[in-house]
C-alpha cells in the first residue's frame, strides 16, 4: 500500500519504520528536525516537504501530530489534505485530537469523497517501537477495513469504539485518568515521607497493596526526584487536560478529581516545568515533607 504518513516525531517515527518494515511503500513529510527524516530515507521512506507532497498518489494518509491545531492546519491548509487528496482517500488521525475538532473534519473530508479514521494510540514509546500499539477506533468501518493492513504493521490491538469523535473522546479520558492516577501517586508518597515512610520501601509496599500503571511507572521517578528525559509532559499534560475540560463542559459532567488533578500540572507549569515529565509534580510538595533526593 502507497502511504503518506505525517508527523514523525517520538511516536510517529518508529510507527512509520515498521509500515517500510512490514514492505508497505511511504511517503513522511519532513520534521523540523532533520533526523527522523534522514533515518527514515535511510529505510526506503521517500522525503516529502508539504502535506500535498506527502499524500500525492497515496490511498492512505496517516497523522502522528501533537494536538487538533496541527491536524486542522495539515488537513485544512492551503497545501493541506483536504485539498490535495483523491476521492477514495483514507485519512487516518492517530493524534491525541479534539472529538469536536474530529467530527468537524470528518464531515468536511466527507463532502470531498474522502473517509476520516479515527486511530488514537496507547502504550507510548515502547509499544511504537515493537510494532505492539493498542488503537482505538472510530469511524466508518469500511474505511477502518480498508486502513487495517497500515495498522496491523504498527500494533496488534484494536478496539471498535464508534463513530466520528467516540474514539478520541475515549483517548482523552484514557490519557487524563492516567495523569490524575500520577497526581494521586504523588499525594500518596509525600503522605508517606510526611510520615517518616522510607519511599523506597512504600513504593515497593504500594506496589503489593494498591498496584497500578501510573505507580509502576512514575512511582520510581518520583522517588528518585528523577525526572528526565520526559515520557510525558507537563504541558502535554495541560494540553490533554483542556480537552477534557472542554468535553465535559459541553456534557455538563462534573469532574471534581479530576479538577484537582488539573490544577496541580498547572501549577507545576507556571513554576517553569512546562518541559518536564509529568512526575515532577512532586517538587510542588518535596520541600515540605521531607522526602529525600
Amino acid at each position: 500500500m502507497r502511504i503518506g504518513f505525517i508527523g514523525i516525531g517520538a511516536m510517529g517515527e518508529p510507527m512509520a519504520g515498521n509500515l517500510l518494515k512490514k514492505g508497505h511503500s511511504v511517503s513522511v513529510m519532513k520534521h523540523r528536525r532533520a533526523e527522523p527524516a534522514d533515518r527514515l530515507r535511510a529505510q526506503g521512506a521517500r522525503v516529502a516537504a508539504t502535506p500535498e507532497e506527502t499524500v500525492n498518489g497515496c490511498a492512505l494518509v496517516i497523522l502522528s501530530l501533537p494536538t487538533s491545531r496541527e491536524v486542522e492546519a495539515v488537513i485544512t491548509g492551503p497545501q493541506g489534505v483536504l485539498h490535495a487528496a483523491s476521492p477514495g482517500t483514507v485519512v487516518v488521525d492517530c493524534s491525541t485530537s479534539s472529538p469536536a475538532s474530529t467530527r468537524k473534519l470528518a464531515q468536511m473530508l466527507k463532502d470531498k469523497g474522502i473517509a476520516l479514521v479515527e486511530a488514537p494510540v496507547t502504550r507510548g514509546v515502547a509499544g511504537a517501537k515493537q510494532g505492539t500499539l493498542a488503537f482505538f477506533l472510530g469511524g466508518d468501518e469500511a474505511a477502518i477495513a480498508k486502513a487495517k493492513p497500515a495498522l496491523e504493521a504498527m500494533g496488534n490491538t484494536f478496539l471498535y469504539i464508534g463513530p466520528a469523535g467516540h474514539a478520541h473522546t475515549t483517548k482523552v479520558i484514557s490519557n487524563v485518568l492516567s495523569y490524575a492516577t500520577v497526581a494521586l501517586v504523588n499525594e500518596a508518597l509525600m503522605l508517606g515521607a510526611k510520615s517518616g515512610v522510607d519511599l523506597n520501601v512504600l513504593q515497593r509496599a504500594l506496589m503489593e497493596g494498591a498496584p497500578s500503571k501510573a505507580l509502576e511507572g512514575f512511582g520510581p521517578r518520583i522517588v528518585a526526584a528523577e525526572y528526565d528525559p520526559p515520557r510525558v509532559s507537563v504541558d502535554h499534560v495541560c494540553d490533554d487536560m483542556l480537552l477534557v475540560e472542554e468535553l465535559a463542559a459541553g456534557n455538563s459532567a462534573p469532574m471534581l478529581g479530576l479538577s484537582a488533578a488539573q490544577e496541580t500540572y498547572r501549577l507545576a507549569r507556571s513554576k517553569g516545568h512546562g518541559e518536564r515529565d509529568m512526575s515532577i509534580v512532586a517538587e510542588l510538595w518535596r520541600a515540605g515533607t521531607g522526602a529525600k533526593r
